[in-house]
């Protein structure tokens, strides 16, 4: 049997567990629930660890078919795929997936049942779709992967049902990255009807062979896509309201999952975005602006979630940046490194947070050296990281390969070196900024210790951002690619970069004048209102379209927009009405009204009195040696 059959066994844990949890009939109680969805989270990294250390021996480049299907002269050729790009991610994915559900158990201990089986169903789901679409070796699966993340992401954001705040920012993440998906459609259709295949090896040369005008296209609907999911600007507003989810959803949507699929993206389809010289600089361009608007926006913030809600907006920024400028093995080895302090990040802020009465206030962390000491000196090895602190962090490794890669791309390069640097500078700022408040002291504070399920995860993922930076060098040449090396001055500067942060951080906290500007600039947390923006060149256009075709201009009818309703009834009159009584159905439903009536009169048969029960055996006794009496009658 082919080793790569094991990818059919990689998300079926985590579907199995959504089967079980989320449609099963069978009940569960607390216990069993966070048995079964520990089961779904950590089987897959069981099963993917060994595939990935497969990849290492030299053997990775295979696919899986599930099943083929010929329509006319197309092939629907449905396959999971297993190479240098998936193997990593993968691995990525199961084990932040593994650690993020792991450290719901005690989270969501105080849930509802009801509430913590569906909430461990949609992260199994969740997880499941993120690992189809990595491993898909066709654009059907990859779609659907997409899709139900999409999905997900809504009913997550949306957790808490009672909240109307949690059910616009769900219906806001769900709206946003829809238009995102019907770009991404639009690209894969054109693809398959230049390759008549749907096998990704088969759709890349193709639209890599087609003329300029159609590549181009392609690649910039692919461009649009993956900028609607990663939340890069414009499309950037759904992302801080979506902290209106619990922080462990949060962790998992903001590190290795769906805001991360965009850059997933354009890794996988590089080689025809490489093609397109025009979108590849609108890339980087766009990623450099996300960078710098993302940190920018994220200094503002006084609430630890949005921080870090505009920081995933601004890291994924940076990886568009390495893509744009032909280095999408670099995006990918800070995808990695990304996935692992950002979910440490939310794992930790959440824990300390957390017994702040729920608050996630930056001053909600005041304190916390000494009431949860655990999660905060994890907190602090997730910002050193976030950081790019020199030398010990997987965070500087990476984002120096990105600003290597900007400063060697020419004199357009150099420019985006410099946004990117400044980008790199505000990201110490922010990310310092929790830091030092959570060594301002309380009165009266006292030093508690989460669960085994708290700290577990927060301490593998504390171990992980150290421990990935001497492996980011290879992560790169195990995608077949060299890290870019700078002028050793260069390289100082970007070192400089996280401890110029760390001073403006200082004077944010500790200097009364700096903290009083940054708590009033409510502009800059606002994220420069693109909602606004929306609002009055989509929303009151589309509404206004709609009171004229309702003929309704405030409260005067309006003649000239009745027509269009006036039409369309008289076409549900003249075409729709005739068949909506259909003698059919009348009688089918006559039926069955009259076997309902039917029952109910039965019914009073069974009146659960013997005496009653004795009296119809007797007369059913009499009415058979009648009919036998009669029927030896002559």
């Amino acid at each position: 049997m082919s080793p790569f059959f094991a990818l059919l066994l990689v998300p079926m844990p985590a579907m199995g567990a959504f089967l079980l949890l989320g449609l099963g009939p069978a009940e569960f109680n607390r216990r069993a629930i966070q048995t079964i969805a520990l089961a779904g989270a950590t089987l897959p990294a069981v099963v993917m660890l060994p595939l990935g250390a497969y990849c290492l021996m030299g053997t990775c480049d295979g696919i899986q078919p599930i099943f083929d299907l010929e329509v006319g002269p197309a092939v629907v050729a449905l396959a999971l795929k297993l190479d240098p790009l998936s193997a990593l991610v993968g691995v990525t994915v199961t084990i932040i997936g593994a650690c993020v559900i792991g450290y719901s158990i005690d989270y969501m201990a105080k849930s509802e049942i009801a509430d913590l089986r569906r909430y461990f169903a949609l992260m199994n789901l969740f997880l499941a779709s993120m690992l189809c679409m990595v491993l898909a070796g066709d654009s059907i699966i990859f779609f659907l992967g997409w899709e139900l993340m999409g999905l997900c992401s809504f009913f997550l954001i949306a957790y808490h049902v009672t909240s109307a705040r949690a059910i616009a920012a769900g219906r806001k993440a769900f709206v946003i990255t829809r238009v995102a998906d019907a770009f991404l459609l639009a690209a894969l259709l054109l693809l398959f009807l230049e390759a008549g295949s749907v096998r990704l090896d088969d759709l890349i040369p193709a639209g890599i062979a087609t003329d300029d005008v159609r590549r181009g296209l392609i690649a910039a609907l692919l461009l649009a896509g993956a900028m609607g999911k990663s939340a890069q600007l414009p499309f950037h507003t759904w992302l801080p309201s979506a902290m209106a989810g619990p922080t462990p959803v949060s962790a998992l949507l903001h590190s290795a999952t769906m805001v991360a699929a965009g850059a997933y993206l354009l890794a996988r389809l590089a080689p025809l975005m490489e093609t397109v010289p025009l979108v590849m600089a609108v890339t980087a361009t766009v990623g450099a602006a996300t960078a710098l608007f993302g940190a920018t926006a994220a200094v503002f913030q006084l609430d630890v979630k949005r921080l870090l809600a505009y920081s995933s907006i601004s890291q994924i920024g940076f990886m568009l940046l390495a893509i744009g400028l032909g280095q999408p093995e670099v995006a990918i080895a800070h995808f990695v490194v990304h996935a692992i302090f950002k979910s440490l990040l939310f794992l930790s802020a959440g824990d300390i947070t957390q017994i702040a009465r729920g608050t996630t206030d930056i001053a909600a962390m005041r304190g916390a050296l000494r009431a949860r000491p655990v999660a905060y000196l994890a907190f602090v090895a997730g910002a050193a990281s976030l950081a790019g602190i020199p030398f010990v962090t997987g965070g500087w490794f990476s984002k120096e390969a990105i600003l290597a890669s900007a400063w060697l791309a020419g004199p357009f390069g150099i420019v985006l070196w410099g946004v990117a640097l400044s980008a790199a500078v505000l990201t110490g700022a922010y990310a310092f900024r929790p830091v030092l408040v959570g060594l301002i002291p309380v009165k009266g504070a006292r030093m508690t210790f989460g669960g085994v399920f708290t700290n577990l995860p927060i301490l593998l993922l504390a171990a992980g951002t150290f421990a990935i930076a001497p492996l980011v060098t290879p992560m790169v040449e195990f995608l077949d690619a060299t890290v870019p090396h700078p002028p050793l001055a260069v390289e100082l500067v970007g070192a400089v970069a996280p401890f110029v942060g760390l001073a403006l951080a200082f004077a944010m906290t500790f200097m009364p004048r700096i903290s009083r500007r940054v708590a009033q600039a409510r502009r800059m947390r606002s994220g420069i209102r693109i909602d606004g923006v929306y609002q009055i060149v989509f929303v009151q256009p589309f509404v206004a379209l709609v009171r004229w075709l309702t003929g309704q201009r405030g409260s005067i009818a309006d003649p000239v927009g009745t027509l269009p309703v006036m039409g369309a009834q008289w076409l549900v009159g003249a075409i729709v009405r005739p068949l909506a009584h259909d003698p059919l159905d009348r009688a089918w439903a006559g039926f069955a009204s009259a076997t309902v009536r039917a029952w109910g009169v039965a019914r009073h048969v069974q009146s659960g009195r013997v005496r009653d029960y004795a009296l119809a055996i007797a007369v059913g006794v009499a009415l058979l040696l009648l009919l036998g009496w009669g029927t030896t009658w002559r």
